[in-house]
C-alpha cells in the first residue's frame, strides 16, 4: 500500500423516484375524469366507460407532464441539498 493517503471527495444526495410522481398524475387524470362525466349529462351517442375513456386519456398527457415538472423541481432542490464528503479507503486484511 502506498505511503500517501488516498483521499477522494463523493458528493451524497437523495434523488426522488420518478414512476411515484408519474403514478400520482396518473390517478389525478382518471379522478378528474371520473368526476368530469358523472358530474356532466351523459351524450346520446357515448356510453359512460366510452366517455370515461376518452376523458381519462384527455387528462393523462397534462397530468403526466406535470407530475414529470413536479418531479425535475424536486430533483433541483434535493441536488442544492447535496453533501460532499473525503473518504479514505478502508483498508484490507
Amino acid at each position: 500500500m502506498p505511503s500517501h493517503e488516498q483521499r477522494r471527495q463523493v458528493t451524497v444526495r437523495t434523488t426522488p423516484k420518478l414512476v411515484p410522481f408519474l403514478v400520482a398524475g396518473l390517478a389525478v387524470a382518471f379522478t378528474a375524469a371520473v368526476i368530469t362525466v358523472y358530474a356532466t349529462a351523459p351524450a346520446e351517442n357515448y356510453s359512460r366507460p366510452a366517455s370515461l375513456g376518452y376523458m381519462t386519456f384527455v387528462y393523462c398527457l397534462p397530468a403526466l407532464a406535470l407530475s414529470a415538472t413536479a418531479w425535475l423541481a424536486t430533483e433541483k432542490v434535493l441536488r442544492r441539498r447535496a453533501s460532499t464528503y473525503d473518504i479514505t479507503p478502508a483498508e484490507r486484511k
